[in-house]
């Protein structure tokens, strides 16, 4: 069975792409993001603590859909 992973991980800016050129040699990679940091809208914008809400609250309604399907 394979399984697909997400992990999220930090490095310093210059690090990145080497990283993800070794990650690739290693494994089948599907999917590469660079998170932003959004720490300060966050913080600053409640329009966007609104938004981020929504979007926590719609992957939780759908990885419960998900479990109870499967």
């Amino acid at each position: 069975m394979i399984q697909k992973l997400n992990i999220t991980i930090e490095l310093d800016d210059h690090e990145t792409p080497a990283f993800e050129h070794w990650l690739k040699d290693q494994v089948n990679v599907l999917d590469f993001l660079v998170v932003p940091d959004t720490s300060q809208l966050y913080k600053n914008d409640p329009v966007f603590k609104k938004l981020s809400k929504c979007v926590k609250d719609a992957k939780k309604a759908r990885d419960r859909y998900y479990n109870e399907k499967r």
